[in-house]
Formats: C-alpha cells, structure tokens, sequence
C-alpha cells in the first residue's frame, strides 16, 4: 500500500521535515498582508531524501483551500506550535509565478514574534495526499497550516516583501543571492527549450530563413522565464509559426531575390512577414475550434442517443456516454454515432439482466436477456400500496415505494410471481380495468393477497440483517447451507518447509452441511371482503390491510422466533457438557410444580426430522426427565396427548422445569421411587448477578455486565480467531445495561454508547440488536454474541396458502369468515463445525432464580 509524508518544512531535528518559503515581515498599518509560503522546487534533506514541490501540487493546495476540505481555518503560528495560539489567519492562497502565496490576516501574537522575538522566515506544513477522518477519502496535496522559524532548512530562498494590496503580485525587491538562483534558473530553462525548439524545426527540414527567424524571436521571448509550462506553451506556438512562416516563403518566385527576414518582440517585423504569421495562426485557432465544436456535437448526439434508451436509470446511461466518448472524433459520421451507442446500450442491458437474474439466485451463462411478457405483476402491487396506503392500517404497514426491498426478499417475490404470474396478471386487470372475471369461486385466496403478505413481512424482518439468506427452489426434501473454515491444521513446524520437502496446504476452506428442508405451516383468518375480488369498488381496504398487518406480523415474529433460538442453542451446544441423572425427589413433594436444575443453562433439545416427521440422526443434547421411576413425555401444547402428567421448560437460561398435565396446568407430583433428569448444560457461556454486592450502587454494579461483554469478545479474538460482529438481547435487558454508571454522559468509555433515543447502541463497538418476537429462549437473561452471516436460512417453497375454508360460530352458524393455511418450506440452521462463532453472557438475578 502506497504511503503519503506528512510535510512541516523546517528544521527539527529528529522528528519532521520543514522547509523555509521567506522571510517574514508585517505591516504597520494595516492587518492583512501577501506572503510567500513555498515555491516549486527539488529539494533534499539527508534525513529523509528527495523530494519535489511540483506546480500541481501548488495548485491542488489552492483548489482543496478554496474547498475548504480540511473543514478549520488554516493559520500561521509560531515555530510550529499551534497550541501557543495562532501568528495569522490565511484568508486566500494563489499560486504566482511558481510560488504558493497566501493573503494572511496578523494577530498580535503575530506581530510581536515578528518584530520583536526575530521570527523572521516562514514554512509551509501539508501533506502530499491528505486523508480525512470522517469519511476516509484522500484528496491529494492539502496544505494544512504555515509557522514562523528562525531555523530555515533550505536556503537561497526570496525575502519576503508584504504588502497591503489586494493582489498577489510576487515582489519586485529581490535578495541579491535569489535574483542570481533566478537569473540562473532562467537561463536554463531558455537553453532547455530553444534546444528543443531548433531539433524540432531541424527535424521538419523547413527552410533557413524561417527556422532563424524563429530562434531570434524565440531568445527575445523565453529570455527571463522561468516557469517551464509557460516556456513549453510558447515553444509550441513558435513550432507553429515556423510551419506557417515556411510555407509562406515556399510560395515566393524561386528566381528572386531571397528575402530578409527579422522577426523581433517588440513588433518591428516586415509587415507582409507579421501579416502571413498572423493570417496563418488565426486560420489555426479558426480550424481547431471548428474541429472542437464539431467533435463535441458528436459526443452530443451519442449522449442523447443513449439518454434516450429505456430501462436504463440515469447513472447507467451517463457512464454509458462517459465510456465512449473517447473513440469520437470530428470524422465520425452521425451514424457511426448512433450504432456505437446502440452497442453500449445492448451491452447495457446485458449486463443488468445477468445482474438481475444473479441477484434473483440464478447463474446464468452466456449474454442473458430479461423479456417481460407483461407488467401485471408490479401493477398489481402497485395497486394495493396505493389502495392500501388510504386504509386504516396503513400506518402500520411498509408502503412506501420509493423503499427498496432487501434483495432476499426481491428474490422469493420473484419465485412467487414466476410461479403464478398468470394468475397475478389477471388479477391486476380485474382490479384495474374491471374487465374479465377471477376464478374465484369463494375458495380461493387472491394471490396479490398473498405476496403483499410476504413483502410485509420480509421487508421488516430486521433479524435477516445477522444470517445469511439463501433460496433453493429444486423442491428436494434438503438443500445445502455454505460456510467457511479457517484451515491451518496441516500447517507443521511453525510453516518451516525445507528444500525438496512437500508444501502443506492452508487457508479458507469452503464446505457445505446439508440441512432437512421443514415444513412451516400458518392458520389465516380471511374475510368475506376480501374473497369479494370482481370489482375494486367491492374491496373493503380496511379489512384488506388488516389482515395482510396481522398476518405478516404473525409470519414475521415465528420466523424471527425460529431465527433467535436456532442462534442460541447453536452457541450453547458448543462444548455443552452431558449431566446424567440429576436426583430431584428432594425438590418433590413441597406442593411446588417447578423444578432448578442444578446446572444451568440448559441446552434447547433437537432432533432433525424429514417432511413427514420421521427422525433423521441421532438427536441432539435431549432432555429425559423420570418421574416416580417412570420415564415422562415433553408437554407438546397440542391438547391432543392423553391425560397423565408431562414436562416443559420454563426458561432455558435460568435451567427450569415445570410439570403440567396434558392441558398445560401446573402440578406438584409425589416423590416415590428414582426421581431423576438428564440434560446438557452450556459452558460457551459466562454468567453476570444483577445483585449489587459490597454496598456498591446499581449503576456501578452494571459497569461489571459491559465488562463481561467485553471478556467474551476478547475470549472470541484471542483464543478462536473470531472477530464478533453484533449483539443480540432483549429490549428489557438493553434498557438495563444502558443504566450503567459508565453510559452517563460524563464517563462514557470508547466503543460503548446508546443512541439518541437511550437504547443501547453497541458495547465494545459491538453494534446491539433487539429481539422483536415474542416468546424467544433468549428472554431477558441473555446477551448473544457471534458472527454475522453464519446461520443459513433457506427457503425452498414461498409462502402461500391453500384454498379457504367456510369458519363456524359456536353455535355451528357461518360467520361471514373463511379459514386458510399457508405453507412455507425452509431450512433455518446453523453448520456444526462453526457453532463455535457464537458466544452468550447469561444476566440473572441470583435472589430471585432463589425465590422461584
């Protein structure tokens, strides 16, 4: 990577690099004045070597100034040592003559070090390529300030004279020794270019006559000049002289006499001579401006042709123009013109179809195209953000179009609308244009309907920010979740490899684990107004909006629910230790229905299982709970297991269990016989007491939870190579870490923070997130800790319902409603071999898992 030096041009031993621009002077009378910072040039110092202050950087340092990119005043100050206050303010930079100047506003400060303490020479301070804090852009040569030494580095450099005068102009009162380097300087720089000059003209053979015309004019001219890109500019223009002045003199009668030729500056030339170089330069200038404007109506009608192509956005068609204006010149014809920018705009739409087409799952080869047949589909949706956007739950729902969608949820749109496009079409024109009828038959559910359902919900499933989102729509009973391993295993004595020995392999390795595709189900509630569909009039939107809130809602908290308790049980199944046979008769028979396990937290159970339910493996870390030395069956909340007493889980963090009967109400068993459970507890966690011990304050208590955040993230890099990317906890659990002593503003620490509404922003630069579904094992006694974009969710099949069905009151009468299912086939795992990417901190409060 390509360093940039950081310059303050003046001498200090040992730490940087100055360099004297002039001596320093203040005016009497009034503030301001003109001086000279630096001045273009090759300097070295045997510290740091050579470098140079070209006329570029001179006028970037002028272009950044004007463009106030350091965002301060830049200032003069004293030997370099701004905290001692400011010498002068730097009102304008200008680059004259080689030379950065700069009009400067004095203080007193200033003016005394000046005129009483000696400080008479001035440096520059900037940096080749300065980089911004904020932002981390580089914005080339950036002069960032000036001081007044007594310590000048490079010498023979010009006093400075200041004025008061509003202009720039360089000083007229040179040092003897600088008008010499001037003089010097000058002299070189005439025999540099009238050299190059005469081999220019020597190597076009024009005539005598012409080419020492030219040398007498061009020592008149270059004499005193020492900017070379003004010396270069004038050498060209003679060049052009020459040609023309040589094929005027070709054009004279051979047999006459030769003609005397003086061309002199002060335009005491033959006049015929001044005519001809005049008449010949002016057709030049004349012919390159009417090649200008004629290459430049060119590079015009491509752009307009480009502009106007359809289906490319704005940005698309000027870097389309940008790319191509090259390759135009004043001999292209117009329709030459108008195929280049065809070629660019089918290149265009090319390339936005494979873009497309990637973004929707798909890999295609070759120079795809996307035809679409028909619009229906993105009217349809239109049409109900529109409708929808007047309803009563429209603040409750995400309408906005100008909202982009997460490309995850764009890609299982794009499968439902290729799956049902011609049903979506037809809708749409029955709503819109009130022509043709829908096959409903009061038994189906309209399929806008359920897109607008999925687009809610997955518009604002925020934990989808922490997971990767994967389709496979091939309809097999599996699909396969990526991930990546850090691979170092063959790596041996220390990567110490000796000739002719083989090389071990080592890096990333990528692998997949294969997952069970699980059926996800949802009751739906649909009423009579939305199956209503042959008219627009008809559609009670109120209803309509109501219906896809509660049901993307309903959608959103069970795949957030999933999401949530797939990440901790991962977390917690890494090093989880098997306890077996825990005795808990001495916790039975005290008219208690709960049970504390010994060990805690416990570890979620979980058994992979196909489509029809059957076991798939071995299950993992399970829970066998023996009562009355009869081993009991988990309460399943289906209401269809036979009458006897069962057991749940109360809170996974806090290691509970209850017993219920088959109906979910509490009983307190007997002790008779062997009383045991076996269960494994997570060691991948580490444990914070809510309970301030030592007379210590609440406040100063929670600074010992951030603490505990920050030993697990630094557990994570140091011991496993893994570099946690967020945090995952309840709402209530956020609002009690925000209540530590060091988030007052006074004593906040780096790398923790709430945001502007109080909630907890990050801890230890670990961005926070919220759970927002209810019932989650995280509760409000869990920090999740880990990796982004381990966790795999797939989905197989979209969500859509089945055809509804009519519902019954109690009394067995219709109810003007009608019942559905919908489906969605997903995967939602973490791989095994990278379980190891998450961590938790358990949050409890001893005094009352004691009181329990």
């Amino acid at each position: 990577m390509q360093r940039f030096r950081h310059f303050q041009l003046s001498e200090r031993p040992g730490q940087v690099v100055r360099l004297l621009a002039g001596m320093a002077d203040v005016p009497d009378a009034k503030p301001t004045s003109w001086v000279t910072l630096t001045r273009e040039g090759s300097f070295s110092d045997p510290r740091y070597g050579r470098f140079e202050i070209s006329r570029d950087m001179l006028l970037a340092m002028v272009r950044n100034f004007d463009a106030g990119v350091v965002g301060t005043d830049i200032f003069l100050d004293v030997n370099h040592q701004p905290g001692d206050g400011a010498a002068a303010k730097i009102c304008k930079l200008a680059v004259e003559g080689g030379r950065l100047r700069a009009l400067v506003e004095w203080t007193d400060f200033g003016r005394d070090a000046v005129k009483a303490r000696g400080f008479r020479y001035l440096s520059a301070e900037f940096s080749e390529n300065w980089q911004d804090n904020e932002q981390g852009r580089l914005h080339g040569p950036v002069l960032l300030g000036a001081g007044l030494t007594v310590r000048p580095v490079i010498k023979r450099l010009d006093p400075v004279t200041l004025s008061c005068d509003s202009g720039a102009d360089i000083p007229l009162l040179l040092h003897p020794e600088l008008a010499r380097t001037l003089l010097s300087e000058a002299k070189t720089t005439m025999n540099k270019y009238l050299k190059a000059l005469l081999e220019a003209l020597a190597a076009r053979k024009l005539s005598e006559q012409a080419v020492a015309a030219v040398k007498t004019l061009a020592e008149a001219q270059l004499e005193g000049i020492t900017d070379e890109a003004q010396a270069k500019q004038l050498c060209e223009q003679l060049e052009q002289a020459a040609i023309q002045l040589s094929e005027q003199l070709a054009k004279l009668p051979a047999n006459g006499p030769a003609p005397v030729i003086q061309l002199s500056v002060g335009g005491t030339d033959h006049a015929a001579v001044g005519a001809a170089v005049a008449k010949a330069l002016a057709e030049r200038d004349t012919a390159a401006k009417q090649l200008a404007e004629t290459t430049e109506g060119k590079r015009k009608l491509l752009a307009e042709t480009i502009n106007a192509a359809a289906g490319l956005d704005d940005a698309t068609k000027k870097a389309l123009a940008e790319a191509a204006v090259g390759v135009i010149t004043a001999d292209t014809t117009d329709d030459q013109v108008r195929a280049l920018a065809q070629m660019q705009i089918q290149h265009a739409n090319e390339l936005a179809a494979a873009r497309q087409l990637s973004q929707l799952g798909y890999a295609p080869a070759g120079s795809p195209q996307i035809t679409v047949i028909a619009d229906g589909v993105k009217k349809l949706s239109e049409f109900y953000r529109e409708n929808l956007a007047k309803s009563s739950a429209a603040g409750q729902l995400h309408l906005d179009a100008k909202q982009t969608l997460p490309p995850f949820c764009q890609k299982v749109l794009a499968q439902l609308d290729r799956m049902y496009a011609p049903q979506l079409e037809t809708e749409y024109r029955a709503l819109a244009q009130g022509q043709g009828t829908v096959d409903m038959g009061n038994t189906a559910l309209p399929l806008g309907v359920q897109r607008e359902v999925i687009r809610e919900a997955l518009s604002d499933l925020n934990v989808l920010s922490l997971v990767q989102t994967l389709t496979d729509f091939s309809g097999a009973a599996t699909t396969q979740i990526p991930y990546e391993m850090r691979d170092v295993s063959q790596v041996v004595n220390e990567g110490i490899v000796y000739e002719g020995q083989s090389i071990p392999y080592a890096g990333i390795r990528q692998a997949m684990e294969t997952v069970s595709i699980t059926p996800m189900k949802l009751a739906l509630s649909i009423t009579n107004e939305v199956q209503f569909f042959t008219r627009a009039s008809a559609l009670n939107w109120d209803a309509l909006g109501r219906n896809i809130e509660s049901n993307a809602r309903v959608l959103r908290e069970l795949v957030a629910r999933r999401i949530c308790n797939e990440l901790q049980r991962s977390a917690d199944s890494y090093l989880a230790v098997p306890v077996s046979n825990e005795n808990i008769a001495a916790q039975l028979g005290s008219g208690k229905s709960l049970i504390k396990l010994a060990q805690w937290p416990v570890v979620r159970p979980f058994q992979a299982r196909d489509l029809q339910g059957a076991a798939v493996g071995l299950p993992e870390n399970p829970i066998t709970v023996t009562l009355n030395s009869v081993q009991i069956k988990q309460w399943d909340g289906s209401g269809k297991q036979p009458a006897g007493t069962y057991w749940r889980v109360l809170s996974f963090n806090l290691g509970t269990l209850q017993f219920v009967d088959q109906a979910g109400q509490p009983v307190a068993p007997a002790a008779t016989g062997t009383n045991a459970i076996s269960y494994s507890v997570a060691t991948n966690v580490t444990k914070f007491d809510l309970d301030p011990q030592g007379g210590v304050s609440q406040e100063k208590w929670l600074n010992g939870l951030i603490q505990k955040v920050g030993n697990r993230k630094a557990m994570m890099r140091g011991q496993r190579y893994i570099a946690p990317d967020f945090l995952l906890m309840s709402p209530t659990l956020n609002d009690t870490a925000t209540n530590a002593e060091q988030f007052v503003v006074s004593q906040k620490r780096d790398g923790s923070d709430t945001n502007s509404q109080g909630d907890l922003a990050r801890i230890k630069d670990l961005p926070a997130f919220g759970t927002n579904a209810p019932g989650v094992d995280l509760g409000d006694e869990r920090i999740l800790m880990g990796q982004r974009n381990v966790l795999g969710y797939t989905i197989a099949k979209p969500f859509v319902t089945g055809e509804p069905f009519e519902m019954v009151g109690a009394d067995g009468h219709p109810i003007g409603q009608k019942q559905a299912y919908g489906e969605e086939y997903n995967a939602i795992a973490v791989p095994r071999v990278v379980r190891n990417r998450f961590t938790s901190v358990i949050v409890y409060s001893s005094a009352a898992r004691a009181a329990l």
